[in-house]
């Protein structure tokens, strides 16, 4: 079972199933990005809109909602702790 509705599910208000549908969508286009990087195509760097920039905020959602059940979203968490500053997501896939 998708782990972001697993919590959600366990919380059962409408901001939760709301920030569980964001998750989804972000892990969906961050396996996307990962894979396009190491594929080490330069068409495919990161830009504004890259899942990376999105980590922190989708995290600081996560703990609010979910509270200290969040750390089982591990994906979510080591994105939002290695995620980039503004500078590094520009070099992101050189």
């Amino acid at each position: 079972m998708n782990p972001y509705l697993r919590l959600g599910s366990g919380v059962g208000t409408d901001a939760a199933a709301a920030l569980c549908a964001r998750l989804t969508a972000w892990h969906d286009a961050m396996v996307v990005h990962e894979r396009r990087l190491k594929t080490r195509r330069t068409t495919d760097a990161c830009h504004d809109e890259c899942p990376h920039g999105e980590a922190r905020t989708l995290w600081a959602e996560a703990l609010a909602t979910f509270g200290a059940r969040a750390r089982e979203l591990t994906f979510l968490r080591a994105r939002a702790g290695s995620a980039p500053t503004a500078a590094a997501v520009a070099e992101c896939g050189r």
